[in-house]
């Protein structure tokens, strides 16, 4: 049973081209420095109109909740989730299992 989560981030001021360098730069060090993840993906919207005003989206399929819930308390996120405050971050933050009764086409 793997979970996905998804977050939304809205940057108000949105981010110069160095603090979105610095935003992938933090993220991209997550595998080594925190592991257990399936899938991590970080990315801006394709059509910003029906995003709403977020401006990235961060994706991560865990394992399981002890994964997810590792991550979450993990120092390496706690600094990331503290420097995207810092930056007049607003969150919206979506978690759930995929299993048969969720995914509808591929893996489940």
């Amino acid at each position: 049973m793997s979970l996905l989560h998804v977050v939304l981030l809205s940057f108000e001021p949105e981010l110069g081209d160095a603090e979105v360098e610095e935003l992938h730069a933090q993220v991209r060090t997550w595998p080594e420095a925190i592991g257990g993840f399936e899938q991590l993906a970080l990315g801006a919207p394709l059509f910003t109109e029906r995003a709403r005003g977020y401006h990235w989206m961060l994706q991560i399929v865990a394992p399981d909740a002890d994964a997810l819930e590792r991550y979450q308390v993990h120092p390496v996120h706690q600094r990331f989730a503290a420097w995207t405050r810092e930056h007049g971050v607003t969150v919206l933050a979506f978690d759930y299992v995929l299993d048969a009764s969720t995914v509808l086409v591929g893996r489940g």
